[in-house]
């Protein structure tokens, strides 16, 4: 578990949702990548989180001090393997949701499609976006990570 003491007064949360551009051939060997980056760099910066990925989307959960989730969106932004980088929830944090996580991720998970697409659209309203993270974040939750966590 990841200590929160020394920025416990700005740790924030946030959720964001992209399209995904890795071709289903090299899937596996991406996420292995994607995923054992994230466990190195989230440990040293004190983030927690957990990772998404259906095929099509991504959505990822991110919690830490507020410097470092902006120095990840950031990197996050600029990756090459994924478009449409959107947040879709950002705010402050009292307690750690994936506390013992530094990146959790199951593999691939088509049926969360249903869950990430909608929050892409420009023409879902507000109060079902909100709907829609909510059941994302608790779908996060629940990942029993079966590969590369830390």
């Amino acid at each position: 578990m990841l200590s929160d003491n020394v920025h416990a007064i700005d740790l924030v949360s946030l959720l964001y949702v992209s399209r995904s551009l890795i071709q289903e051939g090299d899937a596996e060997a991406q996420l292995g990548d994607i995923v054992s980056v994230a466990l190195a760099r989230n440990q040293s910066l004190q983030v927690t989180g957990a990772l998404l990925f259906t095929g099509a989307y991504f959505a990822q959960a991110l919690e830490g001090p507020r410097r470092a989730v902006t120095e990840l969106m950031d990197k996050i932004e600029r990756d090459p393997r994924h478009r449409d980088v959107s947040t879709v929830s950002l705010g402050p944090l009292r307690t750690r949701l994936f506390p013992d996580w530094a990146m959790a991720y199951s593999g691939p998970s088509p049926y969360f499609d249903r869950h990430v697409k909608p929050l892409l659209s420009p023409f879902t309203a507000d109060e079902q976006k909100n709907d829609l993270v909510e059941s994302l974040l608790d779908e996060l939750r629940s990942v029993r990570p079966s590969r590369l966590t830390g």
